[in-house]
């Protein structure tokens, strides 16, 4: 069982499958209800993008309702996903803000 959240950043993500996924980045959370809302993955292993059709993407989000295991390795089932904003994205956001 994991007891804080600063335990988790860094494990690899894997599929139910046995997929590897990439690795635990940050987790998303609510403001107003407080509760976790997605885990945000990075490094995601290039044959998983590919599967995905996310070739371009650095990362994505998975929500938290599609985590089946948190231990040595975070375990999650077959999810939807919003991907993370690509480097192009994110300046383009900077210069607009």
């Amino acid at each position: 069982m994991v007891s804080r959240l600063t335990e988790v950043y860094g494990k690899n993500v894997y599929t139910v499958e046995g997929m590897h996924v990439g690795s635990l980045e940050d987790i998303s959370v609510d403001p107003e209800s407080g509760r976790l809302g997605g885990l945000i993955i990075s490094n995601v292993n290039t044959s998983f993008k590919n599967r995905l059709g996310i070739e371009g993407q650095k990362g994505f989000i998975i929500p938290y309702s599609g985590v089946k295991s948190v231990g040595d390795i975070v375990l999650i089932g077959n999810v939807r996903y919003e991907t993370a904003p690509t480097e192009t994205e994110k300046e383009k956001n900077k210069k607009t803000l």
